[in-house]
């Protein structure tokens, strides 16, 4: 069979029918389906609020051999306690004693406190010749409930500071850390809402010229949020959620529920203008936008579903709570927003800011509709610009760092971070404490507790003889012992080699000391440790999942098969530039004071490979919706070129104004003080900037030029109706489908 006789897939024909039922369904019916919508949102929030709310504890959030590590200390009852560092400093000795007595003593009457110990300050690392000292605190409870156990300290230090003029109390430890950057979140987050909505609504109403038009995409990303949030604490009960679910289901929701109801609404409007009836410019955008939308979400849902093949539970509940926002807004964006239209009629237009022209059948091409014109009259020096471009953008990726922020995360003058700085000065090289986690029977004897206590003090002296008392804790049934060592803090390295030392050295001692007994090892630097190899290990296998199910859909939706593969590639790169910009602002330190950013000198370790999976299927939104009415003039007899044009013409402003929207909301998420939010904000939100503007507007329309019949297939001859189109004068016969 000739390329000039092949037609649409039958799976794609299949989409199209079944998106234009579920609309015409929706409009026969729309105060029903507007009333299941509204069940649907309380349902899900009733449904999660009895089901209750499962989260991630500390144990279950880690990797490899630390989390069965954690997990075996749960189960022992060894995760009991934690501890705080209190530091007080003043310009004399005795001051600072005095200080440090009273403080002491408050802190011993703190709820949860079970021992304080003032020994620290005579560490030998200290130089402040009594002026400052350092007080550790051990506070009952294992560590999921850090964040809820410190405040009562917390109170009592902050009472104690202000009661104590010239004297500097701070306090820092995980459970003071974790519960600042609760605080910060929660702030943070109430601001970028504040910050994106209006923004996001301005944005819109410039984009359809009326208030009533604008709210409705407002509307359904919120109502997706909202019954997607509801709807949390039963996916809870199969994945517990981790710290930052909501805040990615919030970050997805709103952009893809708004991008989607825009593009379905401009172009039924476009219909409306054009002379269609209702139920003609209903039938025409869920034909092609419809099935855009129904693409690209089953795209974003595959790019998500690959971090379920992680492993980590972490990325697991991310995962299901932005597949979960994203599949309820592709619902309502095929289902109430139908409903909604056809219920408002030509109401949508109230609230109009200026007036539109009535569409005629001969007009000017649109801005990107002359770059479009241009593109494809040199598709190959075209392709060549942007794809030089995009790499000059994503060379910095190649010198990327990985790394996890620690206490930089949070802002420099947050009290926990301050305090911690005055301790890190007062005690450079300081000491973090790996737990070599031991399982066995009759650890509680004499002889198995001096074995014990050996092995803590062989681990001492591998990793260079750092300061610090080894620690034996024994569970109640004698089966399981728990070693602190005290280890030298440190970069990546000092943690790399620390780890790698203990588990070549110490597991196979520890079967020759205790025989039978076997042993693990856990702490933060073996957390990061076994995180970055899961990373390492889990990337190349989940994006050749992503890439792998893409190509399938893609094939599905267009049936070309270097069309898939090219479009793939273009999104690869396109990620890239936004990693490019991100590594070169925050790794780079280019233009940091600039935009007021804050770094640490590398990448958030857990970053890369979900901002990937997220711009790999948002960035496909934009691509897939050009296709579309590529696809659809190929159909009535244009040329690969023209085609190409024509469809970035007619889609420009759409895409333009959903890629404000969604720039604006990731942005926003840049406000939140924390470098990885920070970070995630400013991936995003220049990723897809990129997309609209580089891949959009120049690479994807000289791709599909260059391509020709081996991309978009062209109509049968028969039903060939080629619009006209004049490069020189750059003018196009739009019919009811242009905007």
């Amino acid at each position: 069979m000739s390329t000039s006789t092949l037609h649409t897939p039958s799976a794609a024909v299949g989409i199209a029918r079944l998106v234009r039922a579920a609309a015409r369904a929706s409009a026969r019916r729309p105060k029903l389906v507007i009333v299941l919508w509204l069940a649907l949102i309380v349902g899900c929030g009733i449904g999660g609020s009895l089901a209750g709310t499962r989260s991630l504890s500390n144990a279950d959030s880690g990797s490899g051999e630390s989390r069965q590590a954690e997990l075996q200390l749960q189960r022992a009852g060894l995760l009991n306690s934690f501890s705080e560092s209190l530091i007080v400093r003043s310009g004399s000795a005795a001051r600072t004693e005095q200080a440090a007595q009273v403080v002491s003593e408050r802190a011993r009457h703190a709820r949860y406190v079970v021992s304080v110990d003032a020994s620290a300050s005579d560490h030998p690392l200290s130089r402040d010749g009594g002026r400052l000292q350092l007080i550790e605190v051990t506070l009952r409870g294992n560590p999921d409930q850090q964040t809820d156990h410190v405040v009562a300290l917390e109170h009592a230090v902050s009472g104690m500071a202000r009661a104590e003029p010239g004297v500097y109390i701070g306090e820092a430890g995980d459970g003071s850390f974790g519960r600042a950057e609760n605080q910060t979140i929660s702030t943070g987050m109430s601001h970028a809402e504040l910050v994106a909505f209006p923004i996001t609504l301005l944005i819109l109403v410039a984009a359809f010229g009326a208030l009533v038009a604008a709210l409705v995409p407002l509307m359904l990303g919120l109502t997706s949020v909202a019954a997607a949030m509801g709807a949390l604490g039963l996916v809870s009960q199969i994945a517990p959620n981790g710290s930052t679910t909501s805040s990615v289901v919030i970050l997805i929701g709103l952009a893809v529920g708004v991008d989607y109801s825009l593009f379905y609404i401009r172009r039924e409007r476009a219909e409306r203008l054009a002379g269609a009836g209702p139920e003609a410019a209903l039938d025409a955008a869920a034909q092609t936008v419809g099935r855009a939308i129904l693409i690209a979400g089953a795209t974003v849902v595959i790019g998500l579903a690959g971090l379920l093949f992680t492993g980590n539970p972490v990325f697991v509940s991310m995962a299901l709570g932005a597949i979960l926002v994203v599949a309820i807004a592709v619902l309502g964006s095929l289902t109430v927003l139908p409903a909604t239209l056809a219920l408002l009629g030509d109401r949508i237009n109230r609230g109009r800011i200026w007036r539109r022209r009535p569409s005629s059948t001969r007009t000017k091409v649109p801005v990107w509709g002359r770059v479009g014109g241009v593109v494809t009259r040199r598709p190959r020096l075209s392709l060549l610009v942007a794809l030089a471009l995009m790499a000059c953008l994503a060379a910095p990726l190649l010198s990327i760092k990985i790394g996890n922020p620690g206490s930089a995360d949070l802002p420099h003058d947050n009290p926990t971070v301050v305090a911690q700085r005055s301790i890190d000065r007062a005690f450079p090289g300081g000491l973090d404490v790996a737990q070599l986690v031991v399982s066995g029977r009759r650890l509680k004897t004499t002889a198995a507790r001096a074995r014990l206590h050996e092995l803590g003090n062989e681990g001492q002296r591998l990793t260079g003889g750092a300061g610090g008392q080894v620690t034996v804790a024994v569970s109640r049934n004698g089966e399981t012992a728990l070693v602190g060592i005290p280890v030298p803090s440190g970069g990546d390295d000092t943690q790399d080699h620390n780890v790698e030392t203990l588990r070549a050295a110490l597991k196979p001692e520890t079967a020759k000391l205790l025989p039978g007994a076997t042993a693990q090892l856990t702490g933060d630097d073996a957390g990061n440790v076994d995180f970055n190899h899961q990373m390492a290990v889990m990337t190349p296998l989940v994006i050749a999942f992503v890439l792998a199910l893409a190509f399938v859909l893609l094939i599905c939706s267009f049936g070309s098969p270097l069309l898939a593969v090219s479009v793939i590639a273009l999104n690869l790169v396109s990620v890239g530039g936004g990693f490019g910009v991100l590594t070169e602002l925050f790794q780079h330190h280019w233009a940091e004071s600039l935009f007021g950013l804050r770094s640490f000198g590398a990448i958030v370790d857990w970053l890369p490979l979900f901002a990937f999976v997220i711009l790999f299927g948002l960035s496909m939104d934009y691509t897939v919706l050009i296709l579309e009415r590529a696809s659809e003039a190929r159909k009535r007899g244009a040329s690969a070129a023209q085609a190409a044009a024509e469809a970035l013409g007619a889609t420009g402003s759409s895409v333009t104004s959903a890629a404000l929207v969604m720039v604006c909301v990731f942005a926003s998420f840049a406000t939140v003080p924390l470098v990885s939010f920070s970070q995630l904000g400013i991936g995003l939100a220049a990723a897809i900037a990129i997309d609209a503007t580089i891949v959009r507007g120049i690479a994807l329309p000289a791709m599909l030029a260059l391509l020709g019949d081996r991309g978009l297939r062209p109509a049968r001859r028969h039903q060939a109706q080629a619009r006209a189109w004049d490069h020189r004068s750059g003018e196009i016969v739009f019919g009811a489908s242009g905007e």
